[in-house]
This record gives C-alpha cells, structure tokens and sequence, in this order.
C-alpha cells in the first residue's frame, strides 16, 4: 500500500476514503477552521500526456461548479488549490453512505422510501439547474445518504456550464447504465439529461435491477438508444401505475419527451405518491442501512453510524488514546475503521497493533492498551450504585465463569463491571480484560456459551 501524505496544503491528512475516476479521496483535518474535510486530490497519471490541460480544466471546473451551488443537498466545496503541481478539492466531509453501498448492504427500499430519497437529489438539481450546471453524472454512487433521512448530492467532476464549450460533441462522460441516450450518442446535453439518470436510479431504487442493464458497454448502449426498460410493475406489485407512468416519463429516448425541469418530475412524483402515502408521508422518512459485514472504503466519504457496535464510549477512548502515543492523530479513524470488523475487545487491540511497524512497539501497544482498559474498569465500578440491566442469570453465569481463572475476586469485578455495562455482550469484554492470559481469555469468552 502506498503510503499516504502528511499533509495536502494546509490540511493535515488522516486517512484514505476512496479512489475514483478522476482522483483520490482522503479524510482530512483544516486546522484553521479545525473541522473535518475531505480532500479530492487528481490522479497523477491523469496529468500526464496529450490530455493533462483538459483533465486540469475540468477539475478546476469541478470546484467552480459545486462551489456556486449551496444547497443542503449538494455537497459543499470549500477550497481548491494545488498540491506539488496537481490540483484538489476540500470538500464538506458528510457521514453518510452512497446509494450503492446500501444496496450492496442488502437494504430494500421501500417505494416511499426511494420516491424520498430522489425527491431529494431532484431539489439538488433543480438547484444546479438553476445556475446552469448540468452534473452529468447521477448515479448511486454519488447520492449520499446521511443519517437515514437526508440525502447528499456529491462529485460535480464531469459537470459543465451551459456556456462552457470544453466537452465537445463526440466525447462521452458519465457512467452507461445511467446515462442518457443522447450522451451516450455524446450529443449536447441538457438539464433533461440528467433527469434520465434521476428516473433510471429511481427505477433501480424501486425494484432493485437497473433499468438499461448490459454485459458490456455496447450491448447497454444498445439498450438505451433503442429498447424500453422492463415494465417496472412486472417486477415490482407496489409501484402503482401513476408511479410507473412518472418513471416512464423520466426515461423517455427523446428528451423533449421529458420532465422540462427538476421540479416538474418532483410534482409528478408527489402526485403519484398521494394515494398511497397521504400528505407529507414521502417526505418524513428514516432508512436504515444495516452495517457493513467487513471493511469497507467510501468513494467519497466515511460514515461512523453504526460503527461502534457493543463497545462503549470509554474504550473506545481509551483504545485512541493509546494507538495515538504510537500513529498520531490518524489513531481516531484506524479505531472506527477496525471496530467494524472486531467482536471483542482482544480482536479489536489485535487488529490495531497491525497499523504499528514495528514489533516491539506493536506488543507495547497491546499490553499499554489492555492495562488501560483495566485501570479504567476497575475505577468505573468504585462507588457504583447504577442498577443492572442485566439478567441476573446471565451474571450469576459470568461470575461462575470468571471465577475459574480469577478466585473469589470474580464476585466483586463483576459487581464493579456491570455498573457500566450496557448489554451482556459489552460485561464479558470488558470482564475479559482482567485476565492475564490470551488463550484464558479466549476460553472464557467461549465459556458465556457452556450455561449449566
């Protein structure tokens, strides 16, 4: 893995988020503003040859673009300079996770839930519209979602102003499920183009296949320019037909045929959603992505939701604080990073110490980690009087088991541990910790199992 600056212009950079098309996504830190960002730096390979003045014109553009558009929908754009002779982006870092990452999490979208979420990205486009910025490049990629009910509008790298002239008829941008017929066919594009796009990821959102699917790029480009989407109430019984109508709108070949602007497909949709949602039910909606199953990189930003699982507040402090003594700053976003893939607290320091070079430092960490996970439990429980949320057998089981490796003590660590225990998943870990041997703690972990 290559290795990642130390700073990008006066940002100080944490972490890697992401790589796309046109560049490098990282996490950084503005300690002028002090206040996360993110920082989209162009690929170096893309600045050499015959094209390095078009890829420079567009990411400058890239910045002009976004940066005029300030809406709650659309990522913001805070600065653009340039980095040992190659130009980036600081960018509004947003919590959140893409359209395609939800989907390949397995969440199912509910048909208020899609016409809300593309409710959304059409009042981020109407936005755009308005300025003249066409974006070119809607797909699901590049809607966030933040929080479970809003939705951010991100990567404005292939937009241009309706007068600008550097995409020439013949050049293609964009990504081909998605793309309109006429950009496919690299004609002028307009504002309609991207309600194309809108309509094909609404499609994909309500029935989970897109709707111009191909092994390849020809045989999509195919579909596009001469075949209509399968019938969207075929494969999905709750789009009702003054829904399908508003799709099949938006995915019409010609774009004359189209929505005229982004508020006039949002009209249509609130219209079809009446019968079935009621006044304001589209529009006051809570998705909820599951967590992911391992680790996973954003293409343009990282979420923490979700991503502390059973373990409380205080370890993870106090875990970032011990990793920094040996990484630095960057301790903070390696600990959410490993959280989402460790069950216990000895997966968690393990998977750590593999962020420390070298060995000897890598076992300090450990052992510095652990003992202070074990200071910190034993001062928690002192003077204690918070009443147990606990099952009183799954204690009385704790004890049993923590009492083969400890002695009578185990009574009392118990007693002192489950003041500050949120679930029984988080009393085993942290009971764990005071057991001096891996392979003991290991066995008394699996001992939660063996209930007599």
């Amino acid at each position: 893995m290559s290795a990642i600056p130390d700073k990008i212009g006066r940002y100080r950079i944490e972490a890697v988020l992401g790589r796309g098309a046109m560049g490098v996504i990282y996490r950084a830190h503005d300690p002028e503003i002090d206040r996360p960002v993110a920082i989209k730096l162009i690929r170096a390979d893309l600045l050499d040859g015959e094209n390095r003045a078009d890829y420079l014109v567009r990411f400058r553009r890239e910045a002009q673009a976004a940066g005029r558009c300030s809406h709650p929908n659309i990522v913001a754009i805070y600065d653009f300079a340039m980095h040992e002779g190659n130009p980036f982006l600081a960018m509004e870092y947003v919590e959140g996770v893409s359209l395609s990452q939800a989907r390949e999490r397995g969440t199912e979208f509910e048909v208020a839930d899609a016409v809300f979420v593309m409710l959304q990205v059409l009042d981020a486009l109407g936005a755009a519209h308005a300025m003249g910025i066409v974006h070119r490049d809607i797909k699901p990629a590049n809607i966030l979602l933040v929080g479970g009910s809003r939705v951010k509008v991100t990567d404005f790298g292939i937009s241009r102003f309706d007068s600008s002239d550097l995409t020439q008829d013949g050049s293609v941008v964009g990504t081909p499920n998605y793309m309109s017929p006429e950009q496919y066919q690299g004609l002028a594009v307009d504002a309609r183009s991207d309600l194309f796009s809108a309509g094909a990821v609404l499609y994909e959102l309500l029935c989970g296949e897109r709707p111009f699917a191909g092994r390849n790029f020809a045989e999509v480009g195919q579909k596009l320019l001469h075949a209509d989407p399968p019938d969207l109430r075929e494969r999905s019984v709750a789009v009702s037909l003054a829904l399908k109508a508003a799709v099949d709108r938006a995915l019409a070949k010609s774009p004359d045929a189209r929505y005229a602007s982004a508020a006039e497909m949002a009209t249509a949709l609130r219209g079809a959603m009446q019968p079935v949602a009621g006044a304001g039910g589209v529009e006051d909606r809570t998705i909820v992505v599951p967590a992911a199953s391992g680790s996973t990189s954003a293409p343009h930003q990282a979420s923490e939701t979700g991503m502390t699982g059973s373990f409380d507040s205080d370890t993870i402090s106090s875990v970032e604080h011990t990793l920094a003594q040996y990484v630095g700053p960057i301790a903070r976003l390696l600990v959410r990073d490993a959280i989402r893939r460790s069950g216990s607290v000895e997966a968690l320091c393990d998977s750590l110490a593999g962020n420390i070079e070298q060995a000897g430092e890598r076992d300090r960490f450990r052992a510095d980690a652990l003992a202070r996970l074990r200071r910190g439990l034993t001062m928690s429980g002192l003077g204690s009087s918070a009443t147990p949320t606990i099952p009183p057998e799954e204690l009385e089981h704790a004890q049993k088991q923590l009492t083969r490796y400890l002695g009578p003590i185990a009574r009392v660590l118990v007693k002192r541990t489950v003041a500050g225990s949120g679930s029984p998943d988080e009393l085993w870990q942290r009971l764990s910790l005071h057991i001096d041997r891996e392979d003991d703690r290991r066995a008394f972990l699996s001992g939660r199992r063996n209930r007599a």
